[in-house]
């Protein structure tokens, strides 16, 4: 008898990698590959007519590319906070919101390159247009989120982490001018970076991170930013440069003693008892009378 012959099945072909990915992954990678084209558009509008695009057009590219592939990183960590609060509802794509947010950051690396141009083309006034809105949009997200009843748990550490990353990108520029001095530039770097790391050490031992802000963490970025708008008085007044150097020392140190701040946050969030992980998410909920992050 002779054994009977299985017809093989033809092998079924592998999916695309989009067509791998959940609604809400699909959504972040077509918000980021559209921003990534508004990015080059923006770009080009600035360095097609003064013909600064062969300089700069390589290096904007690999940094835009690197960051918006960075930024698909965070937000799929971070996947099961795109929660609406309070009603708990998740997200199957990125809201108006949290897309305006990711705006922001997005045009960041565009920033930096433009501001590096600037030093040796005249675009500073239409890059004073750029930053205006850029910062518009800081107030505009949480006017839609407010309104649209859609504040979700992420969108709270991503305007919060937008903030600081601006602040970043201006510090770097500023001491590429020579504006402010080396130990501003580290002792700022250092309180950044510190903050980064002290969240990566907390979601590795709890799990789970409460997102929450501070006087001196708020006082911190208020008062670099009004530091930051005061040396730019160097070049239309004339003050004597002891005030400027006052200025620095002043806000060096509300900066150095919110670093000791935050490793208190952090202390005591290690030492807090774990809250349940049941619920999807690395970020926990804000109870009521807590203080979220900015």
């Amino acid at each position: 008898m002779l054994a009977e012959r299985s017809n093989p099945q033809p092998a079924s072909k592998p999916l695309p990698a989009t067509k791998r990915l959940d609604p809400l992954s699909r959504s972040f990678a077509g918000v980021l590959a559209a921003y990534q084209c508004v990015q080059f558009g923006i770009f080009s509008a600035y360095s097609v007519p003064l013909g600064f695009l062969g300089r700069y057009a390589m290096p904007f590219a690999a940094c835009s590319i690197a960051f918006h592939a960075l930024i698909f990183v965070m937000l799929e960590l971070f996947k099961g906070d795109f929660v609406i609060e309070p009603t708990g509802r998740t997200l199957s794509r990125v809201n108006l919101a949290n897309a305006i947010t990711l705006f922001r950051v997005s045009t960041l690396p565009t920033i930096l390159f433009v501001i590096i141009a600037s030093k040796e083309y005249p675009i500073r006034y239409s890059l004073v247009a750029l930053v205006a809105i850029v910062f518009a949009t800081d107030f505009l997200d949480g006017y839609v989120s407010r309104r649209n009843h859609e504040t979700t748990r992420v969108g709270k550490m991503m305007d919060s982490a937008s903030d600081y990353s601006l602040l970043f990108v201006i510090t770097v520029v500023f001491y590429y001018f020579r504006i402010i001095p080396t130990w501003f530039l580290a002792l700022l770097v250092f309180r950044l970076t510190g903050q980064v790391a002290m969240v990566a050490i907390i979601l590795a031992v709890k799990k789970k991170v409460t997102p929450r802000t501070s006087f001196l963490g708020k006082a911190t970025v208020a008062s670099t930013m009004v530091l930051y708008a005061f040396e730019l008085l160097r070049f239309v007044a004339d003050i004597p440069p002891q005030a400027y150097s006052a200025l620095e020392y002043a806000v060096g140190a509300i900066v150095a003693v919110s670093v000791v701040d935050k490793v208190l946050i952090m202390r005591r969030d290690l030492k807090a008892r774990p809250r349940a992980l049941g619920e999807a998410g690395r970020l926990n909920p804000i109870a009521f009378g807590e203080k979220n992050a900015d």
